[in-house]
């Protein structure tokens, strides 16, 4: 297919957070040892941070995604699906941070929900959003907020993802390597209800 290709990128937010935590562990673990004179300390110290940094890595590894543009479709595609828009159903596109991202899908995602439907009508409209996002933007944490807090003040958590708005509602969140590139493209498209040149 011929276009524009983009490829998504990756943050290693979670592992760079649980990275500075091991610090802390491990010194904790080693005092604990010097002051008791056991070793299980360490040890154990050592184990919750293999398991931690293995469980960081596979969330920050996510799953590679592209962003095809070409003179009549925005095609959006990941390992296991892809997705074909034409141009005239492409309505705007804007960046938008990590924080603000999660924010705006939690309170979209639960736009019209009954009352006491089950959380998983709610993730799966949460997925919804991010299927074609590489990055992890904090939508699930398993540290009662504390690593998501600490990831949203890291400067690289600032750099800016496309979210992507369609006629029909539907609403994705994307993030490319090259994304001032992607939107002005993007927007291009919006601006103009033909078919539109893409060179690539």
């Amino acid at each position: 297919m011929r276009g524009k290709r983009y490829r998504s990128r990756r943050q290693w937010y979670n592992t760079q957070a649980w990275a500075y935590f091991s610090v802390g562990l491990f010194l904790a673990g080693t005092v604990g040892a010097l002051t008791t004179g056991r070793f299980l300390y360490p040890i154990l110290a050592f184990t919750v941070i293999a398991l931690g940094l293995g469980v960081a890595y596979m969330r920050d590894r996510g799953e590679e995604c592209t962003y095809i543009i070409d003179e009549q479709h925005v095609v959006l595609r990941n390992a296991r699906e892809e997705v074909s828009i034409p141009h005239q159903s492409v309505v705007d596109t804007s960046l938008i941070d990590r924080s603000a991202a999660r924010d705006y899908i939690i309170q979209h995602a639960r736009e019209d929900v009954p009352a006491g439907a089950p959380r998983s009508v709610i993730r799966r409209r949460e997925g919804a959003f991010v299927r074609y996002c590489s990055v992890d933007i904090g939508l699930r944490t398993f540290t009662f907020g504390l690593g998501r807090r600490m990831i949203d003040r890291m400067p690289n958590s600032k750099n800016d993802l496309v979210l992507l708005r369609l006629r029909n509602g539907e609403e994705y969140l994307l993030s490319p390597l090259y994304n001032q590139d992607l939107v002005s493209t993007l927007s291009r498209i919006a601006r103009e209800p033909g078919p539109v040149r893409v060179e690539g």
